[in-house]
């Protein structure tokens, strides 16, 4: 019955991710990631229905490459992913896309499709600068991915960028990262915007084509920058807290300030220095400090009214676009599915150009964004059923006075027959398996304290290593 799974927002090498014990280190699987994969093999078993397993999505930012080396995501990844292939559970292939964080595997893949077209008679050539969302396209390869997956089991990707889709046009479940649902993550496009008009259709292509080297440069490529890794690291470590910006802010405006001084007349006048100081710092709020205004840093609520406009604007425009290219047509019944934002929840939207009602998930993040803990920050673990019924399970979030509530399932009912019934299937497999869940539970609670007295530890002059072992 259950058709698919989904799961995204792992950030595997990320300091503050759930999968080990250790933050920043690789080695044994973490309590969640073992608890994770117990739990999930209990609930798939409850659930078997037939020979047919259930194939993974993952839906992005599975490997954190913005400040992360490479090396302790992909080991990190690889664990993760084998403790869940080794439930064997899980369809063989796995489905999969990337996000802002790991954007740098779409750009592997694009580049390989790149290549196929460049061996091409020119009368044939047409770049490919995104995938169908509902058919497979073979030749869209991420190496590394591919390389992971294979090494904990799986036998590959079925990669597609930036939407993968389900359906026809009378049901349908498209999915997305959720990074260009944020205008940070298209500013080459919103640029473009502005220097032209608005245009009246975005496609995917569009963005995909305009943004990738944007989002390489800022959120994917980082941790390879030479001499650069350790110190934007640190950077992003600070932005974490508001006493970590702060002290950075106070830090850098000066340095700044001294840098502008030099390249003009009257550099060394006292009030000249001032004025850039001051200028300086406005600079740092208007840039940096604008990223933590991004949907993934408000903590509290699952989605700003500015990430609702963002959303709509999606699936008005680049996500319309492509259900009218593929399926000709919208839906009847639509869902989407995004992640990036790290706060599961599931809510219907209108939007102004559907005449119909869209079904809206997310699928939280397995990571701590900042030192509170009273957030609505959590992992979800999404389920897609055969006759494409979408429901949420709420496996964990962040503690609440120090406990957490046991996975439960969150589904927006349709008229269809089958929707009451899936609900009620999951809430029986979940009751089956509630120790399981409870161990998650425990775990995950355990992991975001760890990561809170990582977190508030932080000082600009610390090493890595001792803010490590501070927060044990």
């Amino acid at each position: 019955m259950i058709s698919h799974i989904c799961i995204s927002d792992l950030h595997a090498g990320a300091l503050t991710s759930l999968l080990n014990d250790l933050p920043g280190q690789s080695g044994e699987r973490s309590g969640v990631t073992t608890a994770f994969a117990d739990a999930l093999g209990a609930f798939l078993g409850e659930a078997a229905d037939g020979p047919q397993k259930p194939q993974l999505i993952l839906l992005g930012d599975v490997l954190d490459l913005q400040f992360s080396p490479r090396e302790l995501a992909v080991e990190t990844a690889t664990g993760f992913l084998k403790a869940l292939s080794d439930t064997d559970r899980l369809a063989s292939k796995v489905i999969a896309t990337a996000g802002n964080h790991d954007h740098a595997l779409w750009s592997d893949a694009r580049l390989g499709l790149h290549a196929t077209d460049a061996a091409k008679g020119a009368a044939e050539r047409n770049p490919t600068e995104a995938t169908l969302a509902f058919t497979e396209t073979e030749a869209a390869k991420s190496r590394l991915l591919d390389t992971v997956l294979k090494r904990a089991g799986f036998d590959g990707a079925d990669f597609r960028y930036p939407n993968i889709g389900f359906g026809d046009t009378s049901r349908a479940v498209l999915l997305h990262h959720g990074h260009f649902v944020e205008p940070p993550y298209r500013l080459m496009s919103v640029i473009k915007d502005w220097l032209h008009g608005p245009r009246v259709t975005v496609s995917t292509e569009d963005l995909s084509a305009e943004n990738a080297g944007w989002i390489d440069f800022a959120w994917s490529s980082f941790g390879d920058a030479a001499g650069l890794g350790r110190d934007a690291e640190q950077l992003y470590q600070n932005m974490l807290t508001t006493q970590g910006f702060r002290r950075l802010s106070k830090a850098w405006s000066p340095k700044i300030a001294d840098a502008l001084a030099e390249a003009l007349p009257m550099s060394g006048h006292p009030t000249l220095r001032r004025v850039l100081g001051t200028l300086s710092q406005v600079g740092l709020d208007a840039s940096l400090g604008k990223y933590r205004d991004t949907e993934r840093f408000h903590e509290g609520e699952a989605l700003t009214h500015g990430g609702l406009e963002g959303l709509r604007w999606y699936l008005e425009k680049p996500a319309r676009s492509q259900l009218d290219e593929e399926l000709k047509g919208v839906p009847k019944d639509l869902t989407f599915v995004f992640g990036h934002t790290h706060k599961p929840f599931a809510s219907r939207i209108t939007v102004e150009k559907i005449p119909e009602v869209i079904k809206v998930y997310n699928t939280g993040g397995w990571t701590l964004n900042g030192p509170r803990l009273d957030t609505a920050e959590g992992a979800g673990l999404l389920l897609i059923s055969d006759a494409l019924d979408v429901a949420l399970v709420r496996i964990f979030k962040t503690p609440d006075n120090g406990k957490i509530r046991e996975a439960y399932v969150e589904m927006l009912l349709t008229s269809s027959a089958s929707s009451a019934a899936f609900k009620s299937d999951i809430e029986t497999w979940l009751r089956n398996t509630s120790e399981a869940w409870k161990a998650l539970a425990e775990a995950a609670r355990v992991a975001y304290e760890k990561r809170q007295r990582l977190l508030l530890s932080l000082t600009g002059d610390k090493s890595r290593d001792l803010t490590i072992r501070a927060a044990e």
